[in-house]
């Protein structure tokens, strides 16, 4: 049973830590010898726009949809998971430089570079009509709420859905683990070629 206990929080706390990765980068991951490149597979396959969106554009559009806001929420939050993390020795200088690194990060310069990949000025200016009327702007104040609703939600409903699936497989997992323990157990008393016979059980030879 108590395999059964820890196979549903290993998965559970899996489920959960990926759900909120969205929200908090990951920096425990040890750096790769050789640089990967990010993989081409994932990106949409959308074609890029004969007009792409103008600078003016992608400016007046961060500033509708509440782009300072959300990059003070990303700074926040890494932040928080920054301090959970960091050893007690680490200066608070060192934090605070941190923090306001993250605050002054240029990030107009990514968007410069990724919009007019996927955005037209076609695009842009209907995007911008939009986010300029009473319904864009509620959905920008409310976009924030409802995403942490949707993530939240998401983690509860994974957490289940793994307790469910460990549930079902019980003795599926029962078996697996005493057949785990029981070949593992024999490695354990086999003896190895390698061992050497203990003076007190060596015959001793005849003259």
């Amino acid at each position: 049973m108590k395999i059964l206990q820890t196979a549903a929080c290993t998965v559970v706390f899996a489920v959960s830590a990926f759900a909120q990765q969205a929200a908090t980068p990951a920096t425990s991951k040890q750096a790769s010898p050789t640089p990967q490149q990010p993989s081409t597979a994932a990106e949409p396959a959308i074609k890029p726009p004969t007009n792409p969106i103008t600078a003016t554009q992608i400016k007046e559009m961060q500033e509708l949809t509440g782009a300072p806001a959300m990059q003070k929420r990303i700074v926040s939050n890494a932040m928080q998971f920054y301090r959970s993390q960091f050893p007690p020795y680490i200066p608070q200088d060192v934090v605070d430089d941190l923090e306001k690194s993250l605050q002054n990060a240029d990030l107009e310069s990514h968007a410069a570079e990724i919009y007019p990949k996927y955005l037209s000025t076609e695009d842009a200016a209907k995007v911008i009509e939009f986010y300029k009327s009473p319904a864009g702007q509620h959905l920008v104040t409310a976009q924030p709420y409802m995403m942490t609703e949707m993530q939240r939600s998401s983690v509860q409903i994974a957490q289940q859905t793994a307790k469910d699936v460990i549930e079902r497989h019980k003795p599926e997992i029962e078996a697996a683990q005493q057949k785990y323990m029981q070949e593992h157990q024999q490695q354990q008393v086999k003896p190895s070629l390698n061992t050497q016979p203990s003076p007190s059980t060596t015959t001793p030879q005849k003259q």
